[in-house]
């Protein structure tokens, strides 16, 4: 069974980039002994070598910091000026949109010697869910609802083919392809699987870090639109939008994500969930377009156990970035969509037709700037009931 870390690569990352990097080092005081470390690493259970890619290795001696490449396979022969040093690795997992290996240690370095860092495997996802509004402003109105996506990283981000699906989620018990033994693929398609325009690996759309964008079903002002009374949000400003071509509405914005999967044509809107459901965020390898991923008969599947010919959409847990479970609050019994990796437990759904939304916790801001909650477990990470405050800055009390 692979160990599973939920720990902030970002906060470990962030760490390393405060340490100034220095050209010189004490090799050039010809007082300064230097030896010979052999760093050797270890990998997590269940990962291969062959797997871990782009693997650094820091080593940091008071202000002074280091940076080398390493090779999963092999040992590392560095030579350091004796001293105090802290090590600090990370690499990715090849094909796992948000496996990363991680170590850290430390040794004094008086002698010959040789330095063993265990790395560990944790689950990080530069871009997540912020907010989440499907829950309706009126009852019999369907079309307001929005996808708040946000970098939560420290670097560039692009949303250059990044896919938005929602699975049917919201469960009881065990859905047919879990009972059947298939719990790393997600079915996706219960109307509409949506993307962004690009190939995955692309850099049309960036996305900077701390931004974050609103992905409309509709980019209308649906408080005009709908029924006296209502709480609906006013969407006109949105990003993004979602354009089912059978939905009969008008293209509202220029920006619209692609239809790459439909199964059910008599869904008017993507993702409808008023009382609960599940979403995800998903990239592909890099260079493979959605439409091309969805057109492959390879990940198309039929239900499990039943006669019905309608094909749903597979989408593997190691392309998921982020994934959201949404329970319906009534239910007393409730079971997990997701592998734990991506989510542990679902959060509890809004109130419906009241027009509020669920909303990922912040856990600190930084010069104006919100770090948000992501543990893999929506439960911990979100809360229900919030106002809808598309692209409005999150103050202290949103904690």
């Amino acid at each position: 069974m692979r160990k599973t870390f939920f720990l902030t690569l970002w906060a470990l990352l962030a760490i390393v980039a405060m340490v100034p990097f220095v050209a010189c080092s004490d090799n050039d005081d010809p007082g300064v002994k230097s030896y010979e470390v052999t760093v050797n690493l270890t990998l997590p259970e269940g990962v291969d070598a062959a797997s871990v890619q782009d693997l650094k290795l820091v080593t940091t001696k008071g202000m002074v910091s280091d940076t080398i490449s390493l090779n999963a396979t092999t040992a590392e022969k560095i030579t350091l000026a004796q001293g105090q040093y802290t090590f600090s690795v990370s690499g990715k997992i090849k094909d796992d949109a948000t496996a990363h290996v991680v170590a850290t240690g430390s040794a004094d370095v008086y002698a010959n010697q040789a330095v063993t860092l265990a790395l560990q495997t944790i689950y990080q996802s530069p871009l997540v869910f912020k907010a989440l509004y499907t829950t309706g402003g009126v009852a019999g109105y369907v079309k307001d609802s929005y996808f708040e996506i946000v970098n939560n990283s420290d670097e560039v981000q692009y949303l250059d083919g990044l896919i938005l699906s929602a699975p049917t989620g919201n469960q009881t018990k065990a859905n047919a392809w879990q009972a059947a033994g298939i719990t790393d693929r997600y079915e996706c398609g219960q109307g509409t699987v949506v993307a962004f325009p690009g190939v995955s690996g692309g850099k049309e759309y960036p996305l900077q870090p701390g931004e974050s964008v609103v992905v409309a079903n509709d980019a209308a002002n649906h408080n005009e639109l709908a029924n006296a009374g209502n709480n609906c949000p006013d969407l006109s400003n949105a990003d993004w939008e979602i354009q089912i071509t059978n939905s009969g509405d008008p293209s509202y914005i220029d920006r619209t994500l692609s239809i790459i999967f439909q199964n059910n044509q008599h869904m008017k809107a993507f993702g409808l969930g008023f009382f609960g459901r599940a979403y995800i965020l998903a990239k592909l390898p890099e260079g493979t377009t959605p439409e091309a991923y969805a057109a492959d008969p390879n990940n198309l599947m039929t239900t499990p156990g039943s006669t019905s010919t309608m094909q749903y959409l597979m989408i593997p847990s190691k392309y998921v970035l982020d994934a959201v479970d949404i329970w319906n609050s009534s239910n007393e019994n409730h079971y997990a969509t997701f592998l734990p990796k991506d989510d542990a437990q679902g959060v509890l759904a809004s109130t419906a037709w009241s027009g509020k939304c669920v909303r990922r916790k912040v856990t600190k801001i930084v010069n104006g700037r919100a770090y948000y909650q992501d543990t893999n477990n929506s439960a911990n990470d979100f809360l229900n009931n919030q106002p809808l405050t598309p692209g409005v800055k999150p103050t202290e009390v949103d904690k």
